[in-house]
C-alpha cells in the first residue's frame, strides 16, 4: 500500500514538473485576429498593418480563413508574428485564465 502511494505521488510529481519546465509548441488560435489585401494576395497580422505597403482592397478576418485563402504573409514581420512558439504548459494555463496575455491578442 505505501509503494502504491509513493507511486502516485512520484507520477504526480512528474506531471507537475513536466508542466513546469517542458515547452511545448503552440500555434496562433484560428480566431486571431488578421487583415487580407485581396489585390496583392497577402495577409498581414495587425502590429505589423502600419509599416505595410498596401492596397484599399482590404478585408478584416481570422487566421483561419487567411490561411485556407492560400495567400501569403505580407512581410517578415507578419510572418514572424505567425510563427509558433514555445510556451510550458503552466504558462498556457496562466494565459487561458487571463493571468498573462496571450501572445496574438491584438
Amino acid at each position: 500500500m505505501i509503494k502504491r502511494r509513493w507511486g502516485l505521488s512520484g507520477g504526480l510529481l512528474l506531471v507537475l514538473l513536466i508542466m513546469l519546465f517542458v515547452p511545448l509548441s503552440f500555434q496562433p488560435p484560428g480566431n486571431t485576429r488578421m487583415v487580407i489585401d485581396h489585390t496583392l494576395r497577402v495577409y498581414i497580422a495587425p502590429p505589423c498593418f502600419n509599416e505595410a505597403d498596401l492596397t484599399n482592397n482590404l478585408i478584416e478576418t481570422t487566421w483561419h480563413k487567411a490561411v485556407e485563402t492560400g495567400y501569403g504573409p505580407e512581410s517578415d514581420c507578419t510572418a514572424n508574428k505567425m510563427k509558433p512558439i514555445k510556451r510550458t504548459l503552466w504558462d498556457k494555463v496562466m494565459e487561458l485564465t487571463g493571468l498573462i496575455p496571450n501572445p496574438w491578442s491584438w
